[in-house]
């Protein structure tokens, strides 16, 4: 695998289609994107995370919202933020930039990478998830333990060391495996879906308003199909978050697959779907978010996104665009 991914990264470095120039713009877009979304929606994340770690306490969203700020003020539901803004920022910029690196490596060619068959979206997140999830896990430790926790410090050092010397590096990643089992679907289900989303989004414009290559109408169906790409990772990663915040929430005992079994169990099937419906507020408005920030950021650098490409018939999704995108202009 490793001899694959070299031989195709350095024939495709001799075409001129890999920079670190091009490279570096995807990881920032992609740092950006996520760390201005993940930060906005970090009041939704709290009331979430108290909704899954502290069942039958609150009623709902609503219920969540009212009474953490009635009993604990307003600014607890800021807490958290510095982890959530530095986590998410690391982990936003690899796993887009390492996204957009895996589709070059995975497609036939530069073009089909702009609008790449959904096995080649789906591969591509799934190995910039694996990446990406390993910088983000400690920061997703002590947000977690700070919200579900009122001692815990929420700055991210004084967290990081006091995690560090109470649990050892396991007490940073002893929620990986958990992470994993939520943050893969996720990508895999929001990069797929918005590679589909996108095409059909696109179709309906051209339908009814024509062709539309603006800088504005592509960020409005980069958004609308981030939107809709947003609730299928929600829906498929949920019971992973739940099991993480869970996690996270207490001391760790056993290994972490028995952890994740344990919490499981207690949980049912139902129950680890608790918090859902914040949640997909949550995260469809971050990814409709992510990806019209993402996507007008790649146009201000001079890459065409797959929104400002005409739409594909429909038996022909995974058919290549006529871009060079990857390629330093």
């Amino acid at each position: 695998m490793s001899t694959f991914f070299l031989h195709r990264i350095s024939h495709l470095a001799t075409l001129g289609h890999i920079s670190l120039t091009r490279f570096f713009q995807f990881f920032l877009a992609g740092g950006i994107c996520a760390f201005l979304t993940h930060a906005a929606c970090t009041p939704i994340d709290v009331v979430k995370t108290r909704i899954q770690t502290m069942p039958g306490r609150y009623s709902g969203m609503t219920d969540g919202f009212t009474k953490i700020v009635a009993e604990e003020g307003a600014a607890t539901l800021l807490k958290g933020l510095a982890a959530t803004a530095g986590g998410y920022f690391l982990h936003g910029a690899f796993k887009y930039s390492f996204y957009e690196l895996f589709k070059l490596l995975f497609s036939a060619d530069v073009q089909q990478a702009v609008k790449p068959p959904l096995s080649v979206a789906a591969i591509s997140g799934f190995f910039a998830e694996c990446i990406a999830c390993i910088l983000l896990c400690p920061m997703e430790a002590i947000r977690i333990r700070s919200v579900s926790d009122a001692s815990f410090p929420a700055a991210v050092i004084p967290g990081l060391s006091l995690l560090l010397k109470a649990e050892g590096l396991h007490g940073w990643y002893k929620g990986l495996p958990a992470m994993l089992l939520k943050q893969v679907p996720y990508t895999v289900g929001q990069f797929a879906s918005f590679e589909l989303s996108v095409n059909l989004v696109k179709r309906l414009v051209e339908a009814y308003l024509g062709a539309q290559t603006g800088s504005s109408a592509v960020a409005s169906i980069s958004s609308f199909a981030g939107l809709l790409a947003g609730i299928t990772a929600a829906v498929i990663s949920h019971p992973g978050d739940t099991i993480l915040s869970r996690i996270n929430q207490q001391e760790s005992e056993g290994s972490a697959v028995q952890q994740i079994v344990k919490v499981a169990r207690a949980a049912g099937f139902w129950g680890l779907f608790t918090g859902l419906l914040p949640r997909l507020v949550q995260v469809s408005c971050m990814i409709g978010g992510q990806f019209l920030i993402y996507d007008s950021i790649k146009l201000w650098c001079g890459i065409v996104p797959a929104a400002a490409l005409p739409a594909d018939p429909l038996p022909a999704v995974a058919k290549a665009g006529p871009s060079d995108v990857g390629k330093d202009r």
